[in-house]
């Protein structure tokens, strides 16, 4: 069970998407918390010296739809430190980060909107890099309507930051660093989150929860059953 429950959810719109929105970059403390338990430095630095990027939860892109100026608040607002978790550089990227545009491609034109929830699992052995305890996996549930089937669908995604960790503090566990797609059912389990509306909609529905299917490209996702 994780020692800690987070996550960041987002609504996307990609009939309304604004792609033209130039990225607001200034990073900033959420007021709705104490600064005491929000992190803007100290981890975050030069990755080539064993520093982490400050890795969006919800993507920056993802809230930018309806008018101009909603869109550029929407932007700025992804850059709170609430919405930000240590990351390698060269763990953005890849799957993780083409997943949803992969997803609104597969959805019904006729309902072109998705509903993302995504979020880290922490641990409690988990390394400390600069006093701060690094999460080796995210996760993402990923809500829309199927393009083919035209039915509400649901997948569960999985990936690792463990091998790419600075090697003084590594962790090596088989499997660590493939992408996969996984049971919403399991996700629960690795989250103590109760996604249980989601279940009946996840294509790996009827797989075990502790099903993993690794991935090598979005190409590779199960959007049907």
């Amino acid at each position: 069970m994780p020692k800690s429950i987070v996550f960041s959810a987002v609504n996307i719109d990609g009939a309304r998407s604004d792609r033209t929105v130039k990225r607001t970059n200034v990073w900033r403390f959420d007021p709705r918390i104490g600064r005491e338990f929000q992190i803007l430095d100290g981890v975050y630095g030069n990755d080539k010296e064993g520093f982490f990027s400050r890795g969006h939860m919800t993507r920056r892109e993802d809230p930018n739809w309806g008018d101009k100026k909603t869109a550029r608040q929407a932007d700025a607002d992804t850059f709170h430190a609430t919405n930000a978790c240590p990351q390698r550089q060269s763990f953005n990227g890849g799957i993780w980060l083409g997943l949803e545009d992969h997803i609104l491609d597969n959805t019904d034109r006729e309902n072109i909107r998705i509903s993302v929830i995504t979020g880290p699992v922490f641990q409690e052995d988990d390394p400390v890099y600069y006093d701060v305890p690094i999460p080796l996996e995210f996760w993402k549930v990923v809500v829309f309507t199927n393009a083919a089937t035209r039915q509400l669908t649901a997948i569960g995604y999985k990936r690792s930051q463990a091998r790419l960790l600075p090697a003084r503090r590594r962790r090596f566990i088989f499997g660590d660093f493939e992408d996969s797609q996984v049971s919403i059912a399991g996700l629960s389990e690795d989250t103590g989150l109760d996604f249980g509306a989601y279940v009946p909609f996840d294509v790996l529905e009827k797989g075990d929860p502790g099903l993993r299917i690794a991935l090598s490209s979005v190409r590779d996702l199960y959007l049907s059953p």
